[in-house]
Formats: C-alpha cells, structure tokens, sequence
C-alpha cells in the first residue's frame, strides 16, 4: 500500500489518543496534504476539538477506537506506555491494509507486532518533536526494513533508523529541550541581572540569537559544519575562549553524563537519575 507520493486524500489516518505530539503530526499531515482524512481518538478533548474546528471537513473525532481503525489506513499509537498492550489487544487490524506507528518509546517491535497481530513489515516506531506541526525537523524512524519515497505517510523529514538500539540514541537528542530551554532561560536571567533587560527584551534577545546561530550551521550540507564553526572562531577571541572555560568546567562531559542516564532510562537500566 503506497502511503506518500499519492492523490491528496487517498489515504486514511487515525490517531489513537491525540496528545501534543499526535497533534503536531496530524496538523503537519494536513499542512502537507489538506485534503488527507483523518480520524481522532476524542481525548484529550480540547486538542481534537482544535483540530476538528481548524479542518472540519476531513477530520472526524470517535470516542471507540475500534471505528478508527476500520476508518484509517495507517494508525498512529500515542497513548501512554501502560496503557498499549491492552489498547492493541482490544484492536482488530487488517494485516494487509494497516500500517502501525507507535509513539510509544518503551514499546518494541516485537511488542507491536505480537499485540497487533500485523507482520513485522506492518509496524513501525516513530519519534518527533512538536516542529513536526510546521513540517521542521526530522523525525525517526524505525521498522524492519527502510521506507521507500512513497512507503509511508508522514509530513516532514525522516531519519531511518536500522535497529531500535540506534533508535534510542538517536532519540536522545529530543530529550534534551529541557537543557536547551534552560539554558536559554540561564541566559535571559544574566542578562536581567547583568544588564537590565526587561524580562521580554532579554527573552527575544536570547531566541532570536540562538536562531540565527541555527541559520548559520544550515548554511550547507556539510557533515563537518559544527567542527568547520567553531574553527572559525576568531583565535583568542571571545567565542573561542567562552568555549575553552566551559569545556574546563565541565559542561561538555556532564552533558555526555546527562545524555547517557536519558539513554540507560530508555533502554531499561536505570531511572535515569543522576
């Protein structure tokens, strides 16, 4: 079944639950593609409301998710990790029509395709950020085989991830927003102290320097453009030596320490507390 390069609208996509994230993808769908229908698990209600007053002609919400998966042809799983297996089990799917995507982390391939009863060519596991809304960034994802150009309905890029040990690595990087925002939120702060900002200046100044350094590493396609970045930096100067002082403090290992307990909590082997 060709999922992608299609007449807008060919393809059928349920949601089972509809929480920030499955939100974010069926807006990207319908971004990409408005006349694509969609079917909505009702909760959380305020979301699946939204979208089904911005698209009220080709989304359709269900309280019984059983109705969304004889109206989809691909399925997006976002419901929480304890609640799957029962959620799958109570599912009868098509082995030959449905695709399954789950956006549960902690559930496996093998969980999918055991619980769903679908081959394992059927079942996929896909991980995003909110941008996905705005088709930006790149998602992953992970399945027994790569996708073709046309294999697979899904707004935005995608990174194909051989094994779900790459997928859990790779995975790491959306679970440092936290950092990412606190330190931005570090430097807004500094600058209220230090400079006298007004809490919105200081906030705007911090993002859209961040931004434009973004713009910078987009700049080309270059594998080394990090590396070729922070070569270019004036030598002695004020970038090459804020660098240097964060390095000999620490920052860049305890940041490989804070990446690797997300990674040993995905995988099982701790709590991910440091």
């Amino acid at each position: 079944m060709a999922l992608g390069n299609i007449d807008e609208g060919a393809t059928k996509v349920g949601f089972i639950g509809f929480g920030t994230i499955a939100s974010a993808i069926a807006n990207g769908i319908l971004l990409n593609s408005p006349k694509t229908k969609i079917a909505i698990s009702e909760r959380s209600i305020s979301k699946s409301k939204a979208l089904k007053e911005k698209f009220p002609d080709v989304v359709t919400v269900y309280k019984d998710n059983s109705k969304i998966v004889e109206e989809s042809d691909v399925i997006y799983l976002c419901v929480l990790p304890q609640q799957a297996q029962t959620v799958l089990q109570e599912l009868k799917f098509d082995k030959s029509r449905h695709q399954l995507i789950s956006l549960v982390s902690t559930a496996t391939l093998e969980d999918l395709s055991r619980d769903s009863q679908l081959p394992d060519s059927n079942v996929a596991k896909f991980i995003c950020l909110p941008a996905i809304a705005r088709l930006q960034g790149v998602a992953l994802y992970c399945s027994s085989k790569p996708p073709d150009d046309d294999a697979l309905f899904i707004p935005g890029k995608i990174l194909y991830c051989k094994d779900e040990d790459q997928l859990s690595a790779s995975m790491i990087t959306t679970c440092t927003m936290g950092p990412f925002y606190g330190l931005l939120r570090q430097q807004r702060e500094w600058l209220i102290q230090k400079g006298g900002l007004s809490k919105g200046d200081a906030s705007n100044l911090v993002i859209q320097q961040h931004i434009a350094m973004l713009q910078d590493a987009l700049k080309d396609d270059d594998a080394t453009i990090l590396d070729d970045l922070i070569q270019e930096q004036t030598p002695g100067g004020l970038n090459e030596q804020s660098l240097a002082n964060w390095e000999k403090l620490g920052g860049l290992s305890s940041y490989n320490r804070v990446m690797d307990s997300v990674l040993e909590r995905i995988q099982g082997e701790s709590d991910g507390s440091l």
